[in-house]
């Protein structure tokens, strides 16, 4: 929200409780039942007589009601200076506000009534009962995580992939083969794959937990693999993408065209997005496997993807966060607010969120492309992401997990229990598996 203050707004003498307004009606152009609202009486902000008048830190005073949507969009600077706020501590103007009552009682007018805003109560309630598992079997940092009914695959830096049975809270088989760390993990077709530093995608039958080929052809670590149809797209820090099929598994295509290593993809429709490190996104057709388009505009490395029916949402190192359209392939919006990288984006519930090394995530609506709600509470970079039905789970440097409503945007739980930061996050039907640098496997 924005407003153009008047010019002659100025901020209360110290002490700011105690100051008393000008009454001025110069150059205002506001009314109110036919009275010029005195130019002191307005909300820079709202452009009307102000109700609940506070004072921000820069000692300029606005109505609560609007200089609090305004900060809970995201913002940290005052309306009419752009200084940064030193804290968000608003302070009651009661010295205004008396002016205000008076000028109304002196006037006949009948002043707007203060609306108490009830606090929207959590509808996601945490099972108290429910004490966190934390499962110890990977020696090394958790990559990636995939859930298929009641099954967990885990990826670990220690070169397994462990397989944990949910209703047990026990490890099934350890998956070994891979040569260095394993890195990302697909299911398509009744197998796993699961891709490497050491340059290759292993296949493995869930039925019987076998490894059944080793997909070579990539040069360098196999960073992301995503599932279009009966086709599996891999994609690599050699720059290039490759197309397996899913039933055959032999490579169907090798897609060139990044001049730096591949970090993510996401599929929407028949499209394959691939975001890289030379600052672009390119996006691939799944049936032609075709280059349709290069996606430029970010000025720093593309580290996150995600994407709706019909919207691409890229993060990036430059702090921002840009929209595509996924049929005109066109820019929408670039979003901004992050003071940091934007590490790890996540849709659901009509809502994109995005976490930040900024220790924040930003809460933006997919219909109006605006941030609803900034949530804080994490002490270090937010590095994972997973949304439920009623909540959002947000994974950090910090250790620990944070339960978001998505009614209220309260943090209902702060789950503690990993040693180390918390790297992955995924959702199930009852809760959120996490994959932590200590190895460990969390299920909340």
């Amino acid at each position: 929200m924005t407003g153009t203050p008047q010019a002659s707004v100025q901020p209360p003498a110290a002490p700011p409780a105690a100051a008393v307004p000008v009454v001025s009606a110069e150059n205002s152009v506001q009314s109110l039942e036919g009275h010029v609202i005195p130019t002191s009486f307005v909300c820079p902000v709202s452009m009307e007589i102000m109700v609940d008048p506070v004072i921000l830190a820069t000692g300029h005073t606005y109505d609560r009601h609007s200089i609090e949507r305004w900060l809970a969009q995201g913002h940290k600077t005052c309306p009419v200076t752009g200084m940064r706020l030193r804290h968000l501590e608003l302070t009651p103007n009661f010295a205004l506000r008396s002016a205000i009552v008076e000028w109304g009682q002196q006037h006949g007018v009948k002043l707007p009534e203060r609306v108490k805003q009830q606090a929207v109560q959590p509808v996601f309630k945490w099972d108290e009962s429910r004490a966190g598992n934390i499962l110890q079997g990977h020696s090394e940092i958790i990559w990636a995580i995939e859930v298929l009914g009641n099954r967990v695959y885990t990826a670990s830096a220690d070169k397994t992939v462990r397989v944990w049975d949910m209703t047990t809270k026990r490890c099934l088989q350890v998956l070994e083969s891979h040569t260095r760390p394993v890195l990302s993990l697909a299911i398509a077709g009744g197998r796993l794959f699961s891709g490497s530093y050491d340059y290759t995608i292993r296949v493995w039958n869930l039925e019987t937990l076998q490894r059944e080929k080793t997909l070579t052809g990539h040069t360098d670590a196999v960073r992301s693999l995503t599932v279009a149809g009966n086709k599996v797209f891999s994609a690599s820090y050699d720059g290039k993408l490759k197309v397996w099929d899913a039933e055959t598994l032999t490579c169907l295509a090798t897609l060139s065209g990044h001049s730096g290593p591949v970090r993510t993809l996401v599929r929407c429709g028949d499209k394959v997005f691939s975001g890289s490190y030379d600052k672009t996104v390119r996006v691939w057709d799944t049936n032609t496997h075709q280059c349709l388009a290069t996606l430029v505009g970010h000025t720093g490395a593309v580290r996150a993807l995600a994407a709706t029916d019909t919207l691409v949402f890229s993060g990036s190192d430059d702090t921002t966060i840009r929209v595509w359209d996924a049929a005109t392939l066109t820019c929408l919006r670039t979003l901004e607010g992050h003071e940091d990288n934007v590490r790890v984006l996540a849709v659901g519930q009509g809502h994109l969120f995005s976490g930040s090394w900024d220790k924040t995530v930003r809460v933006w609506s997919c219909d109006s492309l605006a941030c609803v709600k900034v949530l804080e509470g994490h002490s270090e970079a937010v590095l994972a992401l997973a949304v439920g039905d009623l909540f959002m789970a947000s994974g950090s440097y910090d250790t620990t997990i944070r339960f978001w409503d998505l009614a209220s945007w309260q943090c209902v739980r702060k789950a503690e229990g990993h040693v180390d930061a918390v790297r992955v996050l995924a959702a199930t039907a009852g809760g959120v598996i996490s994959g932590a640098y200590d190895g460990a496997v969390g299920v909340w």
